[in-house]
């Protein structure tokens, strides 16, 4: 099960339904029942690493609530050994095989910056081994995030919260939100990037330099609508969880697109890992070798292939690189300028998702050369380089798709909340019309797609 497949129209307002009839103090046992059951319905064998990371998570924080001195920097230097250790053999493929536990990067991640957050008495120590196994295994969050900080959820586990018609009305908005992101846009984009990219060798250049624009589409649309997903889910049953996304790619450096992209990792890689390096304190050069260690740590978090290696180095040069030319702003700048500085960072950007997507190093560089030097300008002005698998009334629709994209993200850029004006300037009849014809539409691609397996997240394999 996952927060895209059919099961989970039954599954979550049976969930939403029972923790509301529930008293408060037995609802984190009905979420603990339910998380469990969704994560082990994808594969039972993925409870190992999932109960493993719960345990000896859970245990170090209470070790170290009671620990001093000396001892509680040996429980914490062995918690985080034994559960990076853990992440890296699993992370290992027996037999060309990947056999990870489905959501590892995620969960892991989340429960070792808890242990560190009661280490430096930021958080209390989780008491209860049901409420802590709740804030590391909620189920809409538990295979491809956000990742969430015990400071924001487990005071929220802990207290509950009653059915809140607003809360869920914004809820329903950001599923709405989410389906439409990952069942129109990143399910037919990535059909799209996958025919170019599994027949890079035959493809001309202008054909696998669009496809590689189109995934950098894809792979926002495809997060984003998780993201909002997890979101809804979590409002719907009471909990409020941090943005993930803020339009990234109207970021006018690379380190405002880091403050824009996958917000939770970012600030966690910042928080758990720069800053502990030493982050700006000791000079310059060391500033500099920290952002490389960051962003090569978050290269590996992603996969030991030497491309995702790469993809950590790039953006850490693009940071070195973005520090050491970087001048301090004294007025308004021009339009044409900030236009100009988003369209070089997406470039950037962009550049490093070949070898993000790519299957290996090898495969990255052979695309990087066939879009350099088997370009086409001819290629260029034939819309049959740009069909990609499909019929030219598909390319029209999924370039429609990333307008309406690009204009909503545009309108959060200015600060105009869609919901909002959706909620109060437009007449009840007509946003329900609204609202019924967008869930007939999903409907509609759902029976299209009905027999085919469906497409999982993107993140959901790291």
């Amino acid at each position: 099960m996952s927060l895209n497949s059919l099961s989970l129209i039954v599954f979550l307002p049976m969930v939403v339904l029972v923790n509301f009839l529930l008293p408060r103090r037995w609802r984190y046992v009905w979420l603990f029942f339910a998380s469990c059951l969704f994560y082990l319905s994808n594969d039972l064998r993925f409870a190992y690493g999932l109960a493993f990371c719960i345990g000896t998570t859970y245990g170090t924080g209470l070790l170290l609530g009671k620990g001093r001195g000396i001892l509680r920097k040996f429980l914490l230097g062995g918690c985080v050994f034994v559960n990076v250790l853990a992440l890296c053999l699993f992370r290992i493929p027996i037999g060309g095989i990947h056999v990870a536990p489905l959501g590892i990067s995620f969960y892991m991640l989340q429960a070792l910056g808890y242990v560190v957050d009661v280490y430096r008495n930021r958080v209390k120590a989780e008491g209860n081994p049901l409420r802590y196994a709740v804030f590391v295994a909620f189920f809409p969050t538990v295979i491809s995030g956000p990742i969430q900080r015990g400071e924001d959820m487990l005071p929220q586990i802990r207290e509950g919260s009653d059915f809140d018609y607003r809360r869920a009305r914004s809820g329903l908005y950001y599923l709405l939100g989410g389906y439409l992101l990952k069942l129109v846009m990143a399910d037919r984009l990535g059909a799209m990037v996958d025919f170019a990219y599994n027949d890079y060798g035959n493809m001309p250049g202008a054909t696998l330099l669009f496809a590689t624009i189109l995934y950098a589409v894809q792979l926002y649309c495809d997060f984003a609508g998780y993201s909002a997903l997890a979101i809804g889910a979590a409002k719907l049953l009471g909990f409020e969880l941090k943005e993930n996304f803020r339009q990234p790619y109207f970021a006018v450096s690379v380190r405002d697109f880091w403050n824009r992209w996958h917000i939770s990792l970012s600030s966690w890689l910042r928080d758990y890992v720069y800053i502990p390096l030493g982050g700006n304190r000791k000079g310059r050069c060391r500033r500099y070798f920290n952002l490389l260690v960051t962003f090569l740590v978050s290269g590996l978090w992603h996969g030991f292939g030497t491309n995702f290696l790469i993809w950590g180095a790039l953006h850490g040069l693009y940071q070195v690189a973005g520090s050491i030319v970087s001048v301090k702003e004294k007025r308004r700048q021009p339009a044409f300028f900030q236009l100009a500085k988003m369209g070089l960072t997406f470039v950037l950007v962009d550049f490093a998702w070949l070898f993000f997507r790519a299957d290996s190093a090898e495969q990255a560089f052979h695309i990087l050369e066939r879009i350099l030097f088997h370009f086409d300008f001819k290629q260029m002005t034939y819309y049959g380089s740009y069909m990609l698998g499909g019929t030219k009334a598909d390319l029209i629709f999924m370039l429609a798709g990333m307008v309406i994209v690009f204009l909503i993200d545009f309108l959060h850029e200015r600060k105009f909340s869609i919901e909002a004006f959706t909620m109060n300037r437009v007449h009840l009849a007509v946003r329900w019309t609204m609202y019924i014809g967008i869930t007939l539409f999903l409907l509609l691609v759902i029976v299209r797609n009905y027999g085919q397996a469906a497409s999982t997240f993107i993140y959901a394999n790291f």
